[in-house]
C-alpha cells in the first residue's frame, strides 16, 4: 500500500506515518474509500487499538499516521517464545476481543485479523490495521472477482460470495486465538486452495486450545456466520472467563479492579527487546501539518495489507496505548500552582509552551531544587496557576508509572494513556483527577465516575519518589517515559530529554547536588551531568 515512516511529533511522540503509493494516489476510487475509511477510524477508540493520529486524504499523497507500538508481532512472538498459556493467553484473548467490540461498535471492518496483524506490545495485545486492507483494496471483489485478504484468515462466506462483515471479522478472531493457543492454524498450513477447502468444509483442529475457551473459539468458527458469536458477546464471555482465570492465578482481590483494561495493566508480561536508537530530527520546520517532523533515518516499505512497522519502546507518550491529541487551554492560568520545595520553594513559570528552566548554571549550582507538585487546593478544586487544558471522561486502572507517589495513577480517556494522574485525597469517593499534559502547570481534568481502584501498589515507607521531570545543568529538560528496555552502562533507559538525549537510571541524591546518567544526541556514551531542579 504503501512506505511506513518513523516519525516524531510535535510533543516528541513516536508516530508511524504511513505515505500512499503514487500509484494508489492517482486512483479516484482509492482516494474516495480512504476518505470514507479515514472519517470512520477517527471515531474507534479502545485499550487494545492503535489510534489513528492524523491523515491526509486530501494531499498530493495521501497519508495516514498512528501511534507507535513496540513489540513483536504475535506470529514473531509464537516463533521466537512459543504460544501463550494461562493467564496471558486469557488476556490476550480479553484483549483483543474488546478490541474488535470497540471497532465494529464504531461501525468499522477489519477484514485482515491475523498474527502479523497483533502487535504483543509490553502495555497488551494491539490491534493494527482497522480498515485499511478495506481501504487499500476493498473494490478488488466487485471489479476483478480477485478475493483479498489472507488465505485461512478468511471467512467461508466470503470464500463464497465475496461477503466481508463483522461476522468475518468473529471468524477470524477465533482462528487467531486457536493460533495464539496452540502456535498453529486451526485449519491447517498449504497451499491456498487447500486451506480455502477446509475452511469451507473442514471442522477446526482445536487440540491445545484450553477447554474453557475452547467453547468460544468453535463458535466463533461456525460455517453459518448466523451460528456465531457478535463480538459484543465474544467480548463479554472472554471478560468473564479472564476474570475467574485471575482470581484462580491470583486468589482473592475483592479490593483490586477486575475490569479487563486493569489486568492487563497489571498482569500482562511478555518478553521484552532491545530498542534500537531513534533519532530525533536535527529541525523542525513549519508546514500545514506542522505537529509532525518526520525522522528519515527508519523507513521502509510496508506489505499491501498493510502491516506496520514496532520496534522497542522508549517513549512512554508514544506506545500504543497514547496518542497526541492537541488541546487548546479551556481555562486562564493563575499566578503558578501550588507546590512544596526542597530546599527553598520555587514557582513555575505559567506559560504553558516554555521550558521550567533552573536558576543557577552547572557551576553555580550547590544543590538541586526539589519541587513537589500538588495540582489540587484543600478546597478539591485545581491549585491556582494549573491551567487546565482539555476536560474527559475516563478511568483509571493502575499504578502511575511516571511517579511512585500513592495519590498518583494510570489512567485512560478514550484512547489516550494518561500518567501521572493525581488523585485530590485517599477519599475512595473522589471522582476526578488531574492528569499532567507535558508540563507542571498544564493538567487534563478528567472525570473518574468510577472511582479510583482503592489499591495503589507504592505505598507509605516504600521506594523513594522519582521524578517525573529534571532539569539538568546544561539546559536539557527531560521527561519520564517509562517503559523502556534500551540500556546503556547497564542502567535502563528512564528519560527523554527535549535535545534529543535520554537519562538512564535515576538520579544520585547521596550529595546536595543531584546527578544522573546523561546520553547526548547520537553519542553512544553517557557522563555523570549535575540536575538543577527537579519536579515530583
Amino acid at each position: 500500500m504503501g512506505t511506513v515512516y518513523a516519525a516524531v511529533g510535535e510533543r516528541g511522540e513516536r508516530v508511524a506515518v504511513k505515505v500512499v503509493h503514487a500509484g494508489q494516489a492517482a486512483d479516484e476510487q482509492f482516494r474516495a474509500r480512504f476518505r470514507r475509511e479515514v472519517h470512520a477510524l477517527r471515531r474507534v477508540s479502545g485499550p487494545c487499538l492503535v489510534p489513528l493520529v492524523e491523515a491526509d486524504p486530501e494531499a498530493e499523497t495521501p497519508w495516514l499516521a498512528t501511534a507507535y507500538v513496540p513489540g513483536p508481532t504475535l506470529a514473531q512472538h509464537a516463533a521466537a517464545h512459543g504460544p501463550l498459556a494461562g493467564i496471558q493467553l486469557h488476556l490476550f484473548a480479553a484483549g483483543t476481543a474488546g478490541a474488535l467490540a470497540a471497532v465494529h461498535a464504531a461501525g468499522v471492518v477489519h477484514r485482515d485479523l491475523k498474527p502479523t496483524n497483533v502487535i504483543v506490545t509490553p502495555d497488551g495485545p494491539r490491534v493494527l490495521d482497522f480498515g485499511i486492507a478495506h481501504v487499500a483494496d476493498g473494490t478488488a471483489v466487485t471489479r476483478t472477482g480477485i478475493l483479498t485478504g489472507t488465505p485461512g484468515w478468511l471467512s467461508p462466506e466470503y470464500y463464497r460470495d465475496g461477503t466481508a462483515g463483522p461476522p468475518g471479522d468473529v471468524f477470524a478472531w477465533g482462528a487467531l486465538l486457536a493460533f495464539a493457543a496452540t502456535g498453529r492454524h486451526p485449519f491447517g498450513a498449504g497451499n491456498a486452495e487447500a486451506v480455502a477447502f477446509r475452511v469451507l468444509n473442514g471442522e477446526p483442529d482445536l487440540v491445545g486450545v484450553p477447554i474453557e475457551l475452547a467453547g468460544v473459539v468453535k463458535s466463533c468458527l461456525a460455517k453459518d456466520p448466523a451460528h456465531r458469536l457478535s463480538s459484543a458477546a465474544m467480548a463479554e464471555r472472554t471478560a468473564e472467563l479472564l476474570g475467574e482465570q485471575a482470581t484462580q492465578v491470583l486468589g482473592e482481590f475483592h479490593d483490586r479492579p477486575t475490569e479487563v483494561p486493569n489486568l492487563i495493566a497489571e498482569q500482562w508480561h511478555p518478553p521484552t527487546a532491545e530498542d534500537p536508537a531513534w533519532p530525533m530530527p536535527a529541525t523542525r520546520r513549519p508546514s500545514r501539518r506542522a505537529w509532525l517532523a518526520v525522522a528519515v533515518a527508519a523507513t521502509f516499505a510496508a506489505s499491501a495489507t498493510g502491516t506496520w512497522f514496532a520496534l522497542a519502546p522508549d517513549h512512554a507518550q508514544a506506545r500504543g496505548s497514547h496518542s497526541a491529541h492537541p488541546t487548546d487551554p479551556r481555562s486562564t492560568p493563575a499566578a503558578a500552582p501550588a507546590a512544596s520545595s526542597s530546599p527553598i520553594r520555587r514557582t513555575i513559570d505559567p506559560a504553558p509552551s516554555q521550558t521550567p528552566t533552573a536558576t543557577t548554571s552547572s557551576m553555580q549550582a550547590t544543590q538541586t531544587q526539589v519541587v513537589t507538585l500538588s495540582p489540587w487546593s484543600l478546597d478539591g478544586t485545581p491549585a491556582s496557576g494549573i491551567t487546565i487544558t482539555d476536560r474527559a471522561d475516563g478511568s483509571c486502572f493502575g499504578t502511575a508509572e511516571a511517579t511512585m507517589r500513592t495519590d498518583a495513577w494510570r489512567c485512560t480517556a478514550g484512547d489516550r494513556i494518561l500518567d501521572p494522574c493525581f488523585s485530590p485525597d485517599s477519599n475512595p469517593e473522589d471522582t476526578s483527577a488531574l492528569c499532567m499534559d507535558g508540563a507542571p502547570d498544564r493538567m487534563v481534568e478528567l472525570s473518574v465516575p468510577q472511582g479510583f481502584p482503592g489499591n495503589n501498589n507504592h505505598m507509605p515507607d516504600g521506594p523513594d519518589i522519582e521524578p517525573i521531570i529534571l532539569v539538568l545543568a546544561n539546559g536539557a529538560r527531560c521527561s519520564f517515559t517509562g517503559g523502556g528496555t534500551t540500556t546503556l552502562a547497564g542502567q535502563r533507559q528512564n528519560y527523554g530529554c527535549d535535545n534529543g538525549g535520554y537519562l538512564y537510571g535515576y538520579p544520585n541524591k547521596t550529595a546536595a547536588l543531584w546527578t544522573v546518567s546523561y546520553s547526548a544526541p547520537h553519542s553512544g556514551t553517557s557522563v555523570s551531568t549535575p540536575i538543577t531542579t527537579v519536579y515530583q
